[in-house]
């Protein structure tokens, strides 16, 4: 077996983050009667994403983020003066009770496992909420070890993530895979850390960086397939 282990991501690698964003925002603007319709949901989203980005790249901390997101946005969309990071939490505590699997999770889980594989997972979120979501999604003990951004100080795709989560494991990187839909995360990070990588694109982006991940997948199914063939290129 040339690897021992693989790390997830989790956010729309393992649980759906579209079906997670519309419940907790949808929940977060009932709660304050802010109207809200398609086409400002899919401007949250990019504006969103846009500041996600912005945290990978080390143009902003995760302080930041939480403070801006809401107070920014709501401010800019219906002129009101909000506490930001007051309302991030609120946010977050909506977004923690989300935890609807991608279709072949589990089943890949279990099959990975039997293996042999030692599985874990590393995030950029918060530990409790990641972990507690991990586990209301009744996923959370396929895994030896859940590392967090929150726990390491920095995001992905910054090696000193990296440095961090293999500090916690005694498996190093020429043994270990990477398994995430973060293109500019996952993938980006684990190519600069120096280790292979499976880019989970069932969104089908573009590889707008020119990456290089071992294998690029749609679905569960042909990852399973892949360690059915042990990771060779011809399967």
């Amino acid at each position: 077996m040339q690897y021992k282990q693989i790390i997830f991501d989790v956010d729309d690698t393992l649980i759906d983050f579209a079906a997670t964003e519309d419940f907790a925002l949808k929940s977060l603007f009932n709660r304050h009667h802010w109207e809200l319709n398609a086409d400002l949901q899919k401007q949250y989203h990019s504006y969103n994403q846009g500041l996600w980005r912005q945290l990978e790249q080390g143009k902003l901390t995760y302080e930041d983020l939480s403070e801006m997101t809401f107070h920014d946005f709501i401010k800019e969309h219906f002129g009101l003066e909000i506490d930001g990071k007051k309302t991030m939490d609120e946010y977050r505590s909506y977004f923690g009770q989300a935890h609807k699997l991608l279709p072949g999770v589990e089943d890949t889980l279990k099959f990975a496992k039997k293996a042999g594989y030692k599985l874990t997972v590393l995030s950029n979120g918060e530990k409790f909420m990641q972990n507690h979501r991990l586990e209301l999604a009744g996923i959370k003990d396929y895994f030896d070890l859940i590392v967090t951004s929150e726990e390491a100080h920095y995001s992905k795709p910054d090696e000193h993530t990296f440095d961090y989560f293999f500090s916690r494991t005694e498996i190093g990187p020429n043994e270990t895979i990477f398994f995430g839909d973060g293109l500019q995360s996952d993938i980006l990070g684990a190519e600069k850390y120096g280790f292979d990588s499976i880019w989970y694109n069932h969104r089908h982006r573009r590889n707008i960086l020119n990456l290089h991940p071992l294998f690029e997948v749609d679905n569960y199914a042909q990852f399973v397939k892949i360690m059915q063939n042990n990771f060779e290129k011809a399967y």
